[in-house]
């Protein structure tokens, strides 16, 4: 009787020396905090909160511990307990961990990369190099680019030239439609407003082939500027100004977009008078020419562009319809085909005469 009596005591004394930790983890605002890991250092353990910020340890051995909790963007909370704290609930508070970030840069080099990863020969350029290099046309923009020259027609209009071919040995091609009407004469420029232009690309080599024959010169893609993003609403005014020919004008663009459905329209105007170039007088097929005021007669000209696009975006489906008007009218200088008589220095004009007039004089 007497040894089972003390079996009975000694179960009793190891129960005693078993408790049960329990709490719960709260925000700075006191509202549950699910997810967050709470762990007793001394021993090991560790729990995540459930859905209500609760947390338990079974069977625990009565004793001081030291308990760590912490979660994602909250200060870690490290705090001691003694045996008394267990068996009853624990409420522990922490709070948001406030930090600084340094500052993030995302840089788009995707022209850099399709040049490493390609090996057709390609230039690309946007809408920032268009600025930073405004020329009085398109083309004249583009000649900062290495092989890439043109031929001017007057102030605003020229026409392509990659390494020193040009007419029907280039191919320009506009929001995927090839662009003929430079191909002909050495007057005919692109009638193509550089500010409606979203990214260039040059192909210059034997890459060109693949556009066909006619690109045995290179190829000049001229890519529509890409929808704006969802729910915005902007715009721009670029004010443009020359002295050296009194240009002036402005390009105004106006865009929106909804979920699925945009728009964005832009207009420009230009206006110039003729050339001044530093010379008074300049030699055509070896006869002087004087200039008045410096300047190239008849290479003013007026230019607008209006272009509107709009389309809808969905997540299988997209359709976007352009339209585009360009108009240009500029005269390109006096003298550029053959000679002008009243441009011409006086005393060739008599010598003229007098080679005419010797016959009707006999």
């Amino acid at each position: 009787m007497c040894i089972t009596f003390g079996f009975v005591l000694i179960g009793q004394s190891s129960l005693a020396q078993q408790s049960r930790l329990t709490g719960k983890v709260l925000d700075h605002h006191g509202h549950a905090l699910p997810g967050a890991h709470v762990t007793l250092v001394n021993v090991q353990l560790s729990t995540v909160t459930d859905p209500s910020g609760q947390f338990s340890f079974q069977m625990v051995r009565a004793d001081d511990y030291t308990i760590k909790i912490s979660h994602v963007g909250y200060r870690e909370v490290v705090r001691q307990l003694s045996v008394s704290d267990l068996n009853a609930p624990l409420d522990i508070k922490i709070y948001p961990l406030n930090q600084a970030l340094d500052e993030v840069t995302v840089v788009d080099k995707h022209a850099e990369a399709r040049k490493q990863t390609e090996s057709l020969n390609v230039e690309i350029v946007d809408q920032r190099f268009i600025q930073r290099n405004l020329g009085g046309s398109l083309m004249s923009t583009l000649s900062r680019l290495p092989g890439v020259k043109t031929i001017g027609i007057g102030s605003g209009q020229s026409k392509p030239l990659i390494r020193g071919l040009g007419f029907n040995r280039v191919v320009v091609v506009d929001k995927g439609i090839k662009h003929e009407g430079q191909q002909w004469g050495a007057d005919h420029g692109l009638e193509i407003d550089q500010f409606a232009v979203g990214e260039i690309e040059l192909i210059k080599g034997a890459a060109s082939f693949i556009y066909g024959s006619d690109a045995i010169a290179g190829v000049v893609d001229l890519k529509p500027v890409p929808p704006p993003p969802p729910y915005t609403v902007g715009g721009s005014v670029d004010l443009i100004g020359k002295t050296n020919n009194q240009l002036w004008g402005n390009t105004v663009n106006i865009f929106g977009r909804s979920k699925r459905w945009f728009f964005d329209s832009r207009f420009t105007y230009q206006n110039y008078g003729d050339y001044r170039v530093p010379t008074d007088r300049i030699y055509v097929y070896d006869y002087a020419v004087d200039l008045y005021k410096n300047q190239l007669r008849n290479t003013a000209g007026r230019e607008t562009g209006l272009h509107f696009n709009t389309g809808y975006l969905g997540d299988r489906f997209r359709s976007i319809f352009y339209l585009s008007n360009t108009f240009s009218n500029s005269g390109f200088f006096a003298n550029a085909h053959g000679l002008e008589p009243r441009m011409v220095k006086p005393h060739y004009m008599m010598l003229l005469r007098v080679i005419f007039k010797c016959p009707a004089s006999k």
